[in-house]
């Protein structure tokens, strides 16, 4: 009995994980958007500046903490790839998914959201140039968090320039601080759990485990994004939403791959260079499009990106087979 129970116990497990994961998503998306936005109104801020600094900084940790786990173990395949990946299905998948539940319409500077898109565009190009050759050394590492504080000193002065009026909002700075900052541990709690369960399921299953890290992983890191970006535009914080998703995009780049490299440079696939990051550069570019015309990104152009994330993750299947 006591054996059959453990058995039991073994096989359940993932799943177990799975459910807990999905449950710490859902939550803690809610609570990093109810905080993040009450905060921006108390203090003045515009929600597509919080976005683009707490939030993207928030749901890019289990980004940041694969990434720089992996490169202090010397797989700078797995660091890189998990920061493209993820840049790429933040904007094919989260916003694709966000706009097929409700049409998202950005209300702000068209200004602005080109300059968030080109701080995009610029750490994936750096690497395009300077790790052609399949090696990103310290110095470029050093560039792309240069590129990253540059891009968080702008916001910051735009941020001052433009707050909007301070609104009276119940609760506290703390409690709003409080509840932004439990709803991005449970995020990253969450995504966690999600990762540990899929990827002892695709194993159980017999995926390779190459597939596992190009897609869980990368998927499982990205979670966060969409989970915040699906609950700020369900809750109409649209500029929260894809807020979060241009600030995770510079972050992951900028500050995940410039810190991981800068502490151990390495060598890293060429194909990711040659095929990944300007698969990126052509989602950013096409995401831009869309937004810059009209500042909206309708049902059908949300699902014209889910479609080009699927033809993207057939191009990786195709790839590994």
């Amino acid at each position: 009995m006591v054996r059959f129970l453990l058995v039991t116990l073994e096989v359940l497990t993932p799943w177990f994980f799975l459910i807990g994961g999905i449950v710490g998503l859902g939550l803690g998306g809610s609570w990093l958007v109810d905080g993040a936005s009450r905060l921006a109104l108390r203090l003045g801020i515009s929600p597509m500046i919080v976005g683009l600094t707490v939030v993207g900084f928030g749901t890019s940790m289990p980004e940041f903490a694969v990434s720089l786990m992996a490169a202090l173990q010397g797989s700078g395949a797995l660091s890189l790839g998990n920061a493209v990946g993820s840049n790429i299905m933040n904007l094919l998948l989260v916003l694709g998914v966000a706009a097929v539940l409700v049409p998202i319409h950005v209300i702000g500077s068209r200004r602005l959201l080109y300059r968030d898109l080109v701080f995009g565009l610029i750490p994936a190009i750096a690497l395009m140039v300077f790790a052609r050759k399949g090696f990103i050394s310290r110095p470029t590492a050093l560039l792309l968090l240069v590129i990253f504080f540059a891009f968080i000193a702008i916001i910051l002065i735009s941020a001052r320039k433009q707050g909007t009026e301070k609104t009276v909002v119940a609760g506290t700075v703390t409690r709003h601080l409080t509840i932004t900052a439990v709803g991005i541990a449970v995020l990253v709690g969450g995504s966690e759990l999600l990762v540990i369960g899929g990827v002892e399921l695709a194993r159980r299953f017999g995926v390779s485990e190459a597939l596992v890290g190009l897609t869980v992983v990368a998927f499982g890191t990205s979670l966060p994004e969409l989970a915040t970006s699906v609950a700020a535009v369900l809750k109409g914080e649209c500029e929260i939403g894809v807020g979060n998703v241009l600030g995770s995009n510079v972050f992951n780049l900028g500050l995940v791959v410039g810190t991981a490299f800068a502490i151990r440079p390495a060598a890293v696939p060429v194909n990711v260079i040659l095929w990944d990051i300007p698969i990126l550069v052509g989602a950013t570019v096409v995401t831009g499009l869309i937004v810059l015309r009209d500042g909206r990104i309708n049902r059908w152009e949300g699902g014209l990106m889910l479609a080009l994330f699927a033809a993207y993750m057939a191009f990786i299947v195709v790839r590994i087979v």
